[in-house]
C-alpha cells in the first residue's frame, strides 16, 4: 500500500520522509496532487484542509487518511475522524508513532493519541453517567482482569493502573491484551463503548 504525504510546509514533508523511510513515502505540497489509486494511506497537514469543508475528507472510502497537526485539538480530531479521518496526532510526533499510526490505518483501524483515546472514554463514559455498566459482559475475565478492565474503563492509562494495582505496566498491557481478546475488542476505547452499550 503506498503511503503519501501531502503538506504546503516542505519542514513537515521532510520530517514525515526521513521517519518513514522504511516505508518509503511520496510528497506532495496539495491535496490536488495526490493520486486516487485504491488502498492508499495519506498522512496529511491539518493546514491544508482549513479552506475545504470537513465532507472532502470522505470523499474516497479508499484513501485511508491520517490528519496532523502543528497544535492537535481534540475537538478538531472529533470533527475530523467523524467526517472519515482515520486517525489524528501531532505533526511532530516521534517516529514510533508515525510508524505505529501508519501500520495501524494499514490495516483498516483508526489511530489516535493515548490522550485523545483517554478523552473519548471520558466522553462516552460522561454521556453515559445515567446508565449502569454492563458488568456481566466482564463474565468471561479472571478477577484481576475484571479489575484491570473496570480501571481502564475508567480512563485510567496502563502506568496509573499499574501504580493502582501494584503490578508493573507489562503485566497490565497482557492483561489489557487478553481482555480485548476475550470480549473482541480492539482496545480501551470499543472496551468503554462495550460496557456502556
Amino acid at each position: 500500500m503506498n503511503l503519501y504525504c501531502v503538506s504546503d510546509e516542505d519542514e513537515l514533508l521532510q520530517y514525515w520522509k526521513a521517519a518513514l523511510h522504511t516505508c518509503k513515502p511520496l510528497s506532495f505540497r496539495t491535496l490536488s496532487e495526490l493520486p486516487l489509486e485504491n488502498e492508499a494511506v495519506v498522512f496529511i497537514s491539518d493546514t491544508l484542509l482549513l479552506n475545504f469543508p470537513y465532507e472532502v475528507i470522505g470523499l474516497h472510502a479508499n484513501i485511508r487518511m491520517m490528519i496532523l497537526s502543528r497544535v492537535p485539538d481534540f475537538e478538531q480530531a472529533q470533527r475530523f475522524l467523524a467526517h472519515g479521518a482515520m486517525g489524528y496526532g501531532n505533526a511532530m510526533m516521534h517516529e514510533h508513532h508515525l510508524h505505529s499510526a501508519y501500520k495501524t490505518l494499514e490495516d483498516g483501524n483508526v489511530w489516535l493519541y493515548p490522550d485523545f483515546i483517554t478523552q473519548l472514554i471520558a466522553q462516552v463514559r460522561d454521556h453515559n453517567i445515567h446508565k449502569e455498566i454492563s458488568l456481566h459482559r466482564l463474565d468471561v475475565l479472571t478477577p484481576r482482569e475484571r479489575e484491570v478492565a473496570l480501571l481502564l474503563n475508567k480512563g485510567k492509562s496502563h502506568l496509573e493502573v499499574s501504580e493502582e494495582m501494584g503490578i508493573t505496566v507489562r503485566t497490565v498491557k497482557a492483561h489489557s491484551a487478553s481482555i480485548y481478546e476475550k470480549l473482541f475488542v480492539k482496545d480501551r476505547l470499543a472496551l468503554s463503548l462495550l460496557l456502556h452499550s
